[in-house]
């Protein structure tokens, strides 16, 4: 799940009154080894739920080493700390930046160093609960060593050395494969919802990002367990207001009308599929991708006498074949779950479905990743010949979608 988008706007759009009639100040603090004077810290607001970013504050460090800010807000906020140095540039990392919840009165602490800034150890506020501050020392661990992997394949990558970018990139891609940290983060993690049975902030605020592919039901059922206090706050009547507008993209509920610009300079609309499968599929160049694409392919040659039309989304397809054109011939280049690289891209640009680019300048295509708050690669939405989703999800909803073509259209009983 490599990227996000702009979905469902309506939920940034709220226009809640905040918990607290009047703004309150908070303070925050760090010693961070290796901050230079004239260095800034910028803090954006996190907007979810689809990871936009709003302004925030800048914090121009003063004294080598640590920085402090004071802030008012009138209700919860959830911040981005990104470093930007005054010479050279921040180091890579797996994630882009440092996120923060900061409560109206906190005074929230960073310590660490600029070579793994985006990991530093956060205290004061919610962090001072020993299971959270547990479950996120692990988290971190696990960050730093993977995005050392990244930082080691871009420094490969500026010497001209291909192939050790390239291993340094696949380890970077499989790092969580078998890894026994992530067995230890997992047991942290349940420990920590057990011992908040009616939710806490932070749960509150990791679930919503996640509302865009969490089963309806699922979603209700988290949103039961909460303390009213977490109803009402700031984030949770977000929650609340995107879980409602989620529910009307659950298995069962009638598909958005959408209005597509193909690669063919044609229109197709919702409309133009009616009476057959339409499976729309956003793919591009990502590990989870380039293990399904084929099985995608083989599903759609199958079934596309027999009723089924699968419809592309892809970023640019031009950037696919540049990077399969940059691929040696006679070398495998190696990916999670594939042998070879080259023949998969290859197949990728010779699919014979319909394709539609979202970076262009039709904004109807951008605006169907919003319509069926569609986010990262692969995604799927089967939609029946009645116009109902059947379903909507990463890479369980292409297998739950096989079943049902299987079913409907092979004659195969569903397992």
């Amino acid at each position: 799940m490599a990227l996000r988008y702009k979905l469902f706007l309506s939920c940034c759009a709220l226009t809640m009154t905040a918990v607290c009639a009047y703004a309150r100040g908070f303070r925050l603090e760090g010693r961070i080894e290796g901050l230079q004077a004239g260095d800034t810290l910028r803090f954006e607001r996190i907007l979810l739920p689809s990871w936009k970013y709003g302004p925030g504050f800048d914090v121009v460090v003063r004294k080598p080493g640590a920085f402090r800010h004071r802030g008012k807000s009138e209700h919860d906020q959830y911040y981005l700390m990104t470093y930007r140095p005054k010479a050279g540039r921040a180091a890579a990392g797996d994630r882009g930046g440092r996120p923060v919840i900061v409560r109206p009165g906190d005074r929230i602490g960073m310590t660490g160093s600029t070579d793994a800034i985006y990991y530093c150890r956060l205290g004061g506020g919610i962090y001072d609960e020993p299971m959270l501050s547990s479950l996120l020392a692990v988290d971190d661990s696990l960050g730093r060593v993977r995005g050392r992997y990244l930082e080691n394949a871009r420094e490969a990558s500026e010497r001209n050395d291909t192939a050790a970018s390239r291993e340094w990139g696949g380890k970077f891609n499989r790092f969580y494969n078998g890894n026994p940290g992530v067995e230890r983060k997992d047991m942290l993690r349940k420990a920590y919802e057990a011992a908040n049975p009616h939710g806490s902030l932070y749960l509150l605020i990791d679930r919503i990002p996640k509302l865009s592919y969490t089963p309806a039901k699922e979603a209700r059922r988290f949103y039961k367990t909460l303390s009213e206090g977490l109803k009402t706050s700031y984030f949770g009547r977000m929650y609340a207001d995107c879980m409602a507008r989620m529910e009307q993209l659950a298995e069962g509920k009638p598909a958005p009308d959408f209005t597509l610009a193909t690669t063919e300079d044609r229109t197709v609309a919702k409309a133009d599929f009616k009476g057959r499968y339409l499976l729309l599929y956003h793919w591009g160049l990502c590990p989870g991708s380039i293990h399904i694409d084929r099985q995608v392919s083989n599903l759609f040659e199958k079934y596309k006498d027999k009723g089924l039309q699968v419809v592309g989304l892809t970023e640019s397809i031009a950037d696919i074949r540049s990077v399969y054109e940059s691929l040696p011939a006679g070398k495998k280049t190696p990916s999670p779950g594939v042998d070879d690289m080259r023949p998969v891209l290859a197949g990728m640009l010779e699919h014979g479905w319909i394709e539609a680019e979202l970076e262009t300048g039709h904004p109807e295509n951008r605006q169907i990743m919003e319509t069926y708050a569609i986010e990262g690669w692969p995604f799927f939405v089967l939609i029946g010949p009645d116009g109902t989703i059947l379903a909507r999800n990463y890479t369980n909803a292409f297998y739950r979608a096989k079943k049902i073509l299987d079913k409907e259209l092979g004659g195969t009983a569903a397992e």
